[in-house]
């Protein structure tokens, strides 16, 4: 029988686990909520995101722990060694029989999908932010607690919002942002969208406003200099702490000695913005390097590090064998 081996990613909106075999071919899948346990309503919430998404996959492929070869954690909020250690306990303790594994923070997920080594830095633009270098000599550093920006597709939306008010209240410039944002929330006017997020009884939850990121990517391709300036914010911003990870790591991000990888949900969104923005941040404070866009998700990065960590060589033939094929709501956030 073929290896089995267990792939997590775990972020703020969802947790999602693959069961594969040795050739990466997908077996089973789970899907969970936050697993995040600094970000999660509470620990057991993220507990129960990560370990009912493996029991989900688990029984899609009709496996047990005993029969995992190896597996990788990668988990939002995997920012100190006492939330790996956290982890590594609770795995001891729900799937004791589990083969190899490696617990890191998902701003690892996505390195290996540059060329399946592992070395690079990835900035991965999802719900939240999430960056990871990894030099040659396999020393490691992730963006974690010291990201001090609001970042992602949620703060996308925040930035949208408050643009979108102060330019009512005269005190901002206009911008294509309002009657977007008036359409997409159902609201005849600033006032109002301003009231349904914050109102005492019956507001709608902050997580609403990622659904606004796309509005803001959309409105910057189109030329809105508010949106612009939103995403062109969050691009320098990105950029630094990708220096910062790099540096780290003994590499300066300048000498182009550690290729870029960009993924995530927003940067590679069908409207090009941050992608485009952190392409032109990138060619401005370090052209030597080299920029590579993923074709897959972190999820599938993930994959590529369970199998490593099995001992499977992870060669162009698997990197152009393990892509996305899923349903279309299970990566969706």
């Amino acid at each position: 029988m073929s290896t089995r081996h267990l792939a997590v990613d775990a972020g703020n909106s969802k947790t999602v686990a693959l069961v594969v075999d040795g050739d990466g071919t997908v077996l089973g899948r789970g899907r969970g909520g936050r697993g995040d346990i600094y970000g999660a309503a509470s620990i057991p919430e993220a507990l129960n995101a990560v370990f009912g998404a493996v029991s989900v996959a688990f029984a899609d492929a009709g496996v047990t722990d005993a029969e995992i070869t190896s597996a990788a954690f990668r988990l939002a909020g995997v920012d100190y060694p006492e939330d790996e250690q956290f982890w590594a306990e609770h795995l001891d303790r729900r799937l004791p029989a589990l083969g190899s594994r490696s617990i890191k923070n998902d701003g690892f997920a996505s390195l290996r999908l540059i060329d399946g080594s592992g070395v690079g830095v990835s900035i991965a633009v999802g719900t939240g932010p999430a960056i990871g270098a990894r030099s040659a000599d396999g020393r490691e550093e992730c963006s974690g607690m010291f990201v001090f920006d609001a970042l992602g597709g949620a703060a996308l939306g925040d930035a949208a919002l408050r643009a979108v008010v102060r330019a009512w209240m005269g005190i901002a410039p206009e911008t294509a942002l309002t009657p977007a944002l008036c359409e997409l929330y159902g609201v005849v006017d600033a006032w109002e969208l301003r009231h349904t997020f914050t109102r005492r009884f019956g507001a709608r939850p902050g997580s609403d406003l990622w659904r606004a990121s796309r509005i803001v990517l959309a409105a910057a391709d189109a030329g809105d200099d508010v949106a612009r300036g939103i995403v062109a914010d969050q691009a320098a911003a990105f950029v630094r702490y990708a220096h910062w990870c790099a540096r780290r790591v003994g590499v300066e991000l300048a000498s182009g000695e550690l290729p870029v990888l960009l993924n995530g949900s927003v940067a590679t969104s069908e409207h090009p913005a941050m992608r485009d923005a952190l392409v032109t941040e990138l060619g401005r404070v370090a052209p030597a390097a080299r920029v590579v866009v993923a074709a897959a998700s972190p999820l599938s990065g993930v994959v590529l590090d369970a199998l490593a960590e099995g001992g499977v060589t992870v060669g162009p033939e698997l990197l152009a064998r393990v892509r996305d094929d899923h349903p279309q709501d299970f990566l969706m956030t």
